[in-house]
């Protein structure tokens, strides 16, 4: 495989990858077989495809796909056939994230950007989730086991943080205080720690972070390198 590989997300039973690959130069939707290390191509139409993430319950896919000329929010099934188209905007769109029943999927759409909410059926058109953050909102990842918690990316002054969006309370709350750009979080069985990616110009690492405590912790080694979009796995 091409060392051009993004966005890797664990399947729910722990056996697969999924994860955007540019091994025949453009963006392709590829699954990784975790037992036998064979990788299948999941999804390549005319554009791009990216942002593949498995339903809670494995039988499903979403996806950004851009054949029909603008990125848009498809969902097919896990073998990467019945594939429906679920957005048709001209805003761009990325980051497709499940909610913890499946009946639902957040995104991020263009102006802003900001985060969008919709059915995972055909035919319910998208709702901008109501935080009170008017800027720059993307990368949510909602809680599986706190159905009530987003965590997303936005923009504090130069910076970049991670917030945490309540349901219940219909609020947005900054939760980390990174000296560097923190993004891309990803949220713990727990439902109150994340890891997210600390970003600077020529570095990348993962950290720990308490959304109760505010307290950090980096996790991987400066021997990995560079080290980004972290998915989460529990049996």
């Amino acid at each position: 495989m091409s060392r051009q590989i993004i966005a890797p997300r664990w399947s729910p039973d722990g056996r697969r990858l999924i994860f955007t690959s540019y091994r025949n130069g453009f963006p392709d939707i590829y699954v990784l077989d975790l037992a036998t290390r064979t990788p299948t191509l999941l999804v390549s139409v005319q554009g791009t495809n990216t942002g593949g993430r498995f339903s809670p319950d494995g039988g499903r896919v979403a996806m950004v796909l851009s054949g029909e000329g603008n990125s848009e929010i498809y969902v097919g099934n896990a073998q990467g056939r019945m594939i429906s188209r679920l957005t048709r905007t001209p805003a761009v769109k990325a980051g497709p994230c499940w909610s913890p029943d499946g009946s639902r999927l957040v995104f991020t759409s263009e102006p802003g950007p900001q985060l969008y909410l919709m059915s995972a059926a055909v035919g319910s058109p998208p709702q901008r989730l109501p935080t009170n953050i008017s800027g720059y909102c993307a990368e949510p990842d909602w809680c599986r086991w706190d159905a009530n918690k987003l965590a997303f990316t936005t923009a504090v002054g130069k910076r970049y943080q991670v917030a945490v969006y309540d349901f219940s309370s219909r609020q947005a709350e900054v939760v980390s205080a990174a000296a560097l750009d923190a993004i891309e979080p990803c949220w713990l069985a727990d439902g109150r720690h994340l890891i997210y990616t600390a970003r600077e110009a020529n570095q990348r690492s993962l950290w720990i972070l308490d959304t109760e405590t505010r307290k950090t912790r980096r996790i991987s080694p400066s021997a990995l390198g560079q080290a980004s979009q972290a998915s989460y796995w529990i049996q």
